[in-house]
């Protein structure tokens, strides 16, 4: 007996393998958990900059889980040559930076909630140069390196 697979069954699996194949490439976002806290960590940041011209990334926390998220803190580190020209934390957090790196604490971030982190940066070059930036969010039950996302943008001259 020939069994026959109509044309659309075949594209529609290799539409779905492609897309999760496309969702499991991108980096610009991580999720973790702990203790019914589901953390989702997501980095923004344009895909091209020019050189001497200030450039926000955002940088979103999330609780997307049933339980709060104690103790949060994202740290990120710019790449050279970006410098942070200033921080805009959402209400409820503080942010400081020294030198490249960027400390935000969240404190408690409420189930089903989430928080942003503004960050205005600035870079000179007189090359093309691609730079990632990554964060890592820690806490309560939270350890470093399991939610930790970034995002690449092209810095122009």
């Amino acid at each position: 007996m020939r069994v026959r697979f109509p044309v659309s069954r075949v594209l529609v699996s290799l539409l779905a393998i492609a897309v999760l194949a496309v969702v499991a490439g991108c980096h610009n976002n991580d999720v973790t958990g702990a203790n019914g806290a589901l953390a989702r960590l997501t980095v923004d940041a344009p895909d091209n900059a020019t050189t001497s011209q200030n450039f926000d990334i955002h940088v979103t926390a999330q609780d997307i889980g049933v339980q709060n998220i104690q103790n949060g803190v994202v740290t990120l580190t710019l790449p050279s040559p970006l410098t942070v020209v200033s921080l805009n934390a959402e209400s409820g957090t503080t942010a400081t930076f020294s030198g490249s790196t960027i400390t935000w604490n969240l404190g408690v971030l409420d189930s089903n909630t989430q928080s942003e982190l503004t960050i205005t940066a600035m870079g000179v070059t007189t090359t093309q140069t691609n730079l990632t930036v990554t964060a890592q969010m820690t806490a309560t039950g939270i350890n470093a390196g399991d939610a930790v996302a970034s995002d690449t943008v092209t810095l122009n001259p």
